[in-house]
């Protein structure tokens, strides 16, 4: 019988579990609620994982598997020993054996995308970071600092522009633009009643009344006034994409030919406006493929392949990866 191997992807909003064999063919991808244990602690997002993957693993025998990759953001989360320990149990409880491979997001979106030991990572989503891959671990990175600190050019810090352009508009001190209305229609379930002073400051309260990340949905708002011909959410466009291929300077060689990995909400469809601009200035600046993952998932599974194989040629594993993506 063949071996099978699970790879996951802890997220704040799902847990995505795929089953599959060490020969690359996938049997089974479950989802469900979220598992990220930065967001949701250990305790509650290691349940979240077990449950996932006993329904992954329905009418499979858990004995067969091999190895297990879970692909997390935050991963230094798992570092504390009693995090960890909870994983360990949840997996041992659903009948899996085998110790858990805790890979960063970085890495999963890299070896999701490309079969290749080096290159270089830009993921953008409710954050932003650059790394650079080498020997598919990560070898260096740019941002990646939280939204306190950094994430720029990240949908947090689209949401966050949308914020700000919005009540320069409303005061007079900034150009006119339709995420005016559209802002306070999501905040303040007000599209342009009232004075500005009392939009202003309205804005400010609900702004700072919610986590801050939560600025993050805002960024659709400003993709739909870009769509509509807007002049202020093009701005915030070019200027997010600008940041973002800078962080991508600041890990990868002008000459480099390595693959160039786009992932997150942000860039990685090509023709998203920020994904566009990203790949446009990355054309006239980088060499190197550069690649988007269909399914985060190709990388955790495939990982799980290498760690129990790793004697295996090269080309065998290229061509598991293969059918892990088709």
């Amino acid at each position: 019988m063949d071996e099978l191997v699970v790879g996951a992807d802890l997220g704040g909003t799902s847990t995505r579990v795929t089953v599959a064999t060490v020969g690359g063919a996938r049997l089974v991808t479950v989802e469900g609620g979220g598992g990220n244990p930065t967001t949701h602690g250990a305790e509650r997002a290691a349940a979240e994982l077990a449950a996932t993957a006993r329904r992954a693993l329905d009418g499979l025998e858990p004995g067969r598997v091999r190895a297990v990759v879970l692909g997390v953001a935050g991963r230094a989360t798992l570092d504390d020993e009693r995090a960890a320990g909870a994983f360990r149990e949840a997996l041992a409880a659903v009948g899996i054996s085998v110790s858990p491979r805790y890979v960063g997001d970085a890495e999963v979106a890299f070896s999701s995308a490309t079969a290749g030991a080096e290159g270089t990572v830009l993921l953008a989503g409710t954050g932003a970071m650059a790394v650079r891959i080498r020997d598919r671990r990560v070898d260096a990175t740019a941002d990646g600092l939280g939204w306190l600190l950094g994430d720029e050019g990240s949908a947090f810090w689209m949401g966050r522009e949308a914020v700000r352009r919005a009540i320069a508009a409303i005061c007079g001190t900034g150009a006119s633009t339709a995420l005016a209305g559209a802002v306070c229609g999501r905040l303040l379930g007000d599209s342009g009643g009232g004075s500005a002073e009392r939009r202003r400051s309205g804005l400010i309260r609900a702004a700072a009344g919610q986590p801050p990340i939560e600025l993050a949905a805002l960024a659709p708002l400003v993709v739909a006034a870009e769509a509509a011909g807007d002049a202020v959410a093009a701005t915030i466009c070019d200027d997010a994409a600008a940041r973002l291929v800078g962080l991508i300077g600041e890990v990868r060689a002008t000459g480099e030919s390595a693959p160039l990995v786009l992932n997150g909400s942000v860039v990685r469809e090509p023709a998203s406006p920020v994904g566009r601009r990203v790949r446009e200035l990355i054309a006239g600046r980088f060499g190197g493929d550069v690649l988007a993952p269909a399914d985060g998932l190709v990388g955790a599974a495939w990982l799980a392949v290498r760690s129990i194989r790793p004697e295996w040629p090269d080309q065998r594993l290229t061509e598991i990866h293969a059918r892990l993506a088709g």
